[in-house]
């Protein structure tokens, strides 16, 4: 017997939910007590920022630029064909447990690389374009952010979450066929690119210029990591892949 509508509608909205977490920084069926607790205090912090220092622009330039350091040195450093992805492995004893340390500082960096864009426009509100009216710019906004988000879910959905993490170049091997579903049918880089655009819309809510270079300069970054290291492993490993070009 198939399933009933409902419960088909229940298992999508949960699997979505999932996805959405763990490009949070948390992945809920890799639970250690260590990530709770990362992942805990990295929450308790950023409502901190927003509820007692909302106004402290020095202080989210810093965050920003202490982040940004740390998320792309780590990936940069771990992620090279012979970069610490092998210490990892050694340190944790096989495979698995040292991909779970890294996945866990990855989460520990995804969740403050979006924090410290969402904080630097918060800090700095603005009027990027005084000609528009409020009333106008809401909705450009509204579908931006919906439209960045729901391409970067359905990219995250067709290449799973390992991808997403970065799994495969961590192991340094292929962990699925190249993948040409999803977003990945009209775009060759939907997550660097359109799955970017809820930080840009984000900034043009509070306009926040501050905001706005701070997502182009995470962009600027993302991409530069994928010409100079994951091309790289990508044009290694895929080649023989029919798909990939």
């Amino acid at each position: 017997m198939s399933d009933s509508f409902p419960a088909r509608t229940i298992r999508k909205i949960r699997h979505i939910i999932v996805i959405l977490i763990s490009m949070a920084g948390y992945v809920p069926r890799h639970f250690i007590s260590v990530k709770t607790l990362v992942m805990s205090g990295s929450l308790i912090f950023a409502i901190y920022l927003s509820s007692f220092q909302s106004d402290n622009l020095n202080l989210a330039i810093s965050y920003f630029i202490i982040v940004e350091i740390l998320y792309f040195g780590f990936i940069n450093a771990v992620l090279q064909k012979n970069g610490l992805r092998h210490w990892f492995i050694r340190k944790g004893g096989n495979e698995n447990r040292g991909f779970l340390t890294y996945e866990t500082i990855l989460g520990f960096l995804f969740f403050h690389n979006g924090a410290c864009i969402g904080y630097i426009s918060s800090t700095s509100p603005g009027s990027l374009f005084p000609f528009l009216q409020g009333n106008f710019l809401i909705p450009i906004v509204v579908f931006m952010f919906l439209t960045g988000l729901s391409i970067k879910i359905s990219a995250t959905d067709a290449v799973t979450v390992e991808i997403y993490y970065w799994k495969d170049m961590f192991l340094g091997r292929k962990i699925s066929d190249f993948v040409i579903s999803g977003p990945y049918k009209y775009f060759s880089n939907p997550m660097y690119g359109i799955g970017q655009l809820p930080a840009y819309a984000t900034a043009l809510w509070y306009g926040s210029g501050y905001g706005l270079l701070a997502a182009f300069l995470n962009q600027i970054l993302l991409f530069t990591f994928y010409y100079l290291v994951e091309k790289k492993f990508m044009k290694r490993v895929y080649t023989e892949d029919e798909n990939y070009e």
